[in-house]
C-alpha cells in the first residue's frame, strides 16, 4: 500500500468564524430559519396544505374542533419562539447571567414546537395519533405552551437592561452600521 501523506488535524476552534465564534450565533440563526419555516407549517396546519382540506364542513364535528383548536396552540408556538429569540439575541450582546427560568422554559418551548410541528403537518404519520386524542393532545401542547413561554418571558424581564439603555444602543448601532442616519 503507497505511502499516503499526513493530514493535519483538523480543528474546530482553529477555524477563524469572525463576530459568529459564539455557539449563540449559531442557536440564534437557526432558530430565525426555524420560525420562517414554522411560519408556513402553521398556515398548512390551520388552513389545510390543499383546497379540498380547506373545507372544514366535510369534517366530522370532533375533528373540525382539534382542527381549530391547532390555532389555539400555533398562537403560543410564535411568541415562545420570538421569546427564545429575544433571550438569545439578549445573552448575545448583554452576556448576563443565565436565570434558571430560561433553561426549563426553552425545554418546554422547543419540546412543544417540534410536537406541534411532528404532529400538525403529520410528520412520521403521527397526524391521526394525536387526532384521536380529541381535545385533549392540544390542550396538552397549549399547557406546556403557555408554561414555557411564560417562563421565557420572566427569563427575558430578568436579563433585559432598563429600556434607556437598549434605546441608545440600538441609535448607536444604527450610526455605525448606516452612517447617514441621523
Amino acid at each position: 500500500m503507497p505511502d499516503l501523506p499526513d493530514f493535519p488535524d483538523l480543528s474546530w476552534d482553529r477555524i477563524p468564524l469572525g463576530p459568529f465564534d459564539n455557539r449563540l450565533w449559531w442557536l440564534l440563526i437557526g432558530l430565525c430559519l426555524a420560525l420562517l419555516l414554522t411560519i408556513q407549517a402553521i398556515e398548512t396546519a390551520i388552513e389545510g396544505a390543499w383546497p379540498h382540506q380547506r373545507r372544514t364542513s366535510s369534517l366530522i364535528p370532533r375533528d373540525r374542533s382539534v382542527q381549530m383548536s391547532w390555532g389555539l396552540v400555533a398562537m403560543l408556538v410564535i411568541p415562545g419562539s420570538l421569546l427564545l429569540i429575544g433571550n438569545i439575541a439578549v445573552l448575545i450582546w448583554r452576556d448576563p447571567e443565565q436565570p434558571d427560568q430560561l433553561v426549563l422554559g426553552s425545554v418546554l418551548v422547543g419540546v412543544g414546537w417540534v410536537l406541534f410541528l411532528v404532529f400538525s403537518l403529520n410528520a412520521l404519520r403521527l397526524g391521526r395519533l394525536f387526532n384521536n386524542l380529541g381535545l385533549i393532545g392540544p390542550l396538552a401542547l397549549v399547557a406546556l405552551l403557555l408554561v414555557g413561554d411564560i417562563l421565557l418571558l420572566t427569563a427575558f424581564l430578568d436579563i433585559l437592561p432598563a429600556w434607556d439603555e437598549v434605546t441608545t444602543s440600538i441609535e448607536n448601532g444604527l450610526r455605525d452600521i448606516l452612517p447617514f442616519v441621523e
